[in-house]
């Protein structure tokens, strides 16, 4: 019983499971609790840039092309080298399957024109979705100050990607 008591507990993540139908919650531990977002970011990099395609800001056939910034990014990455173009097609499925931070930042620099006016796009789109506990920083979720996330804000921008863009279904069922 000793030894058992000097070792740490594991500590889950906080987690939520809603129906994406209702929207009903059917189960969830510190939902709200602010936490490290990590490569779940990427999920609303994507919400951005759908939305940025369906309001005509930018088309799928969008070539953009690759930054010194955006190719210094860590990895995982793609290693594409600054000036390489691809299309917006290309790059979303890119991010979802391989979640390349150099990619995620490639698609911010060629809708928001930078790392930092994208990130002011998507804590907009957040509060239009009423995710009240999460702000973004980077398109990637590399760590940095003041990147955060709640599960029930996950929770709602996955039913939002969902319900919103099933004319975009095709992209969430790449590599299954």
């Amino acid at each position: 019983a000793a030894l058992l008591s000097s070792v740490p507990l594991a500590q889950a993540n906080p987690h939520i499971l809603v129906d994406v139908q209702s929207g009903r919650v059917l189960e969830h531990e510190e939902a709200f609790r602010k936490w490290y977002p990590a490569s779940l970011t990427k999920l609303m990099t994507v919400y951005t840039t759908f939305d940025a395609i369906r309001s005509g800001q930018i088309s799928l056939d969008t070539p953009i092309v690759m930054s010194k910034q955006a190719a210094a990014q860590p990895a995982a990455k793609m290693y594409y080298k600054p000036g390489q173009k691809l299309t917006l097609d290309s790059a979303l499925k890119i991010l979802m399957v391989k979640s390349a931070n150099d990619i995620a930042d490639v698609i911010a620099e060629g809708l928001g024109g930078s790392v930092e006016n994208f990130a002011v796009m998507m804590n907009a789109q957040a509060r239009a979705l009423g995710m009240l506990n999460s702000h973004f920083v980077n398109p990637n979720g590399w760590d940095a100050p003041g990147q955060q996330v709640s599960a029930r804000d996950l929770a709602i921008l996955a039913r939002a990607l969902l319900r919103a863009f099933r004319e975009s279904g095709n992209y969430f069922e790449i590599g299954r």
